[in-house]
């Protein structure tokens, strides 16, 4: 990859879309074998595409908050108890906010509830999408999240609507939730969803086109269980109708408890690319159209994934254990500004929070950063690291459904370290540990950490990861990040709503 010095010149606008549970493994860009990301490739064509992006954590929550903060999981400390960024993070719209933007977010995903910092935050499982209702939402959501009661919540949304002003508030809110709980099931059919927030997108970038510049986040839930792509436009599987709601009707913890046939994960996984598909066609209908409006060339467009997904591999289904590639490995594609000049593939690792360190210093700002997010456009990284101190999510949702349930080895905590010439240490909560040479064997299937011609590197990686998190067990502290009576029940209302429990 190539550049030249950034000239002094206006913002750019950027967007940055995170397609939900996308493994680079699935893309075709990334050399999958059957067609599924051609958009991808055409964006990748003029742009930069990063061979070997890496999430920093294997879920919604911490990832997202690693995007926001700059922040390795184990520094910000968010998970299923609290999504809140710990004190004297600058969220990235809130810093991008400082410098001019007009920051917006689209999300499908309830749980990308990262709200501080955003003008106006779009969540498409609602029935009214103004913005007046939007922050409205958002802001009562943020005042009763410390209440203990449900008194108390009243009391403080009547209170809001009152000083606001805002009196249509809470019949909208009515009928709001009646739509969410009768009408609208994101998680069952998405596309319309995934339709209408790229329509959002759309009308933003045209409203903003030769005003301030714009910031446009969305989280797209298309690639998200359960799949179930537009019919009418099969491009790699064939179901009758009732064979799709057999399908459908499966879930990632049927896998673990009751059994998911092989022939049923195959159809199932061409099922997710068919998704994958879909959404790839519509990103690029996006891009197409700030072509159209002339303000591609002076945006900063990305597309990238919060993590991956497990579709058999590794003796998983979903993203709630392990950190093996299929969630670990994510796609990067990066659309500059033309005046930068730059195109072309890296090699190198990367991880999905260096976007923090990249689009802050696209957009001009000054000041220091979090260690832990490189800039794209600085020295490569010399290691991706990825942590995943407590599978909770995963082990909560299955004992939901089978409160006996015990918990398997590889469903335990675990650590993951890629390195520049790309070895990779996965050591689990037990002390047990598994080396790869992933330029040789990306899908990990030969283990080389009881190879004698191999231990050194084994013992180097093993000390760079413990330098860097401490050895198993270090570093946990369950009191921290502890959130309140109401944060609690808006996570597992959320989680409930993703089917996790």
């Amino acid at each position: 990859m190539s550049r030249m010095p950034m000239p002094d010149r206006k913002q750019p606008h950027i967007v940055l879309i995170v397609m939900d549970s996308v493994a680079a493994g699935r893309c075709s860009t990334y050399g999958h074998r059957r067609d599924t990301t051609p958009g991808l490739t055409r964006l990748a064509d003029g742009g930069v595409l990063y061979r070997h992006c890496y999430t920093p954590a294997p879920w919604t929550i911490p990832a997202h908050a690693s995007l926001f903060s700059g922040l390795y999981p184990g520094e910000h400390r968010c998970d299923e108890k609290s999504a809140r960024l710990p004190e004297g993070a600058v969220p990235l719209p809130e810093a991008l906010r400082r410098l001019g933007y007009h920051t917006a977010a689209i999300s499908s995903n309830g749980l990308v509830s990262f709200q501080t910092g955003f003008n106006v935050f779009y969540e498409m499982d609602t029935l009214f999408t103004s913005e007046r209702y939007q922050q409205d939402r958002a802001a009562v959501r943020d005042l009763i999240r410390a209440a203990d009661s449900e008194w108390a919540r009243l009391r403080l949304t009547l209170g809001y609507v009152w000083r606001r002003r805002s009196f249509a508030f809470p019949l909208q809110n009515v009928l709001d939730r009646w739509y969410r709980k009768h009408r609208v099931n994101i998680f069952h059919n998405s596309a319309p969803v995934t339709r209408k927030s790229l329509k959002i997108a759309a009308r933003l970038l045209a409203r903003h086109r030769n005003r301030r510049p714009l910031f446009i986040f969305m989280n797209l839930m298309e690639t998200h269980w359960r799949y179930n792509p537009p019919q009418g436009r099969e491009r790699f599987i064939r179901l009758s109708p009732q064979e799709r709601e057999a399908l459908l009707a499966l879930n990632p913890f049927d896998y673990y408890l009751t059994g998911v046939s092989a022939e049923q994960l195959e159809k199932l996984a061409l099922l997710y690319e068919e998704e994958l598909a879909y959404l790839d066609e519509l990103i690029l209908g996006l891009y197409r159209q700030l072509e159209d409006l002339g303000v591609a060339d002076d945006t900063l467009f990305i597309v990238t994934a919060d993590h991956g997904e497990s579709l058999g591999e590794h003796g998983h289904w979903g993203h709630y254990f392990g950190l093996y590639n299929e969630v670990l490995h994510i796609p990067l594609v990066v659309r500059y500004p033309r005046r930068l000049n730059l195109q072309g593939e890296v090699a190198a690792p990367v991880q999905l929070h260096d976007l923090y360190a990249t689009i802050l210093e696209v957009a001009g700002a000054g000041g220091p950063l979090p260690a832990g997010s490189r800039s794209l456009l600085g020295p490569a990284r010399a290691w991706a690291l990825a942590d995943y101190p407590n599978p909770a999510v995963g082990l909560m949702a299955l004992r939901a459904r089978a409160p006996d349930f015990a918990p398997r080895p590889e469903m335990q905590p675990c650590r993951a370290l890629v390195d520049r010439d790309l070895w990779k240490l996965i050591e689990w909560g037990d002390g047990r540990r598994e080396l790869y040479e992933l330029s040789l064997d990306a899908g990990e299937t030969r283990d080389l950490a009881a190879a004698p011609e191999h231990e050194q590197r084994l013992r180097d990686l093993t000390a760079t990861l413990h330098g860097l998190v401490g050895p198993p067990g270090a570093g946990t502290d369950p009191d921290q990040g502890e959130a309140t009576h109401g944060e609690q029940e808006e996570i597992r209302r959320r989680l409930e709503e993703l089917g996790y429990v």
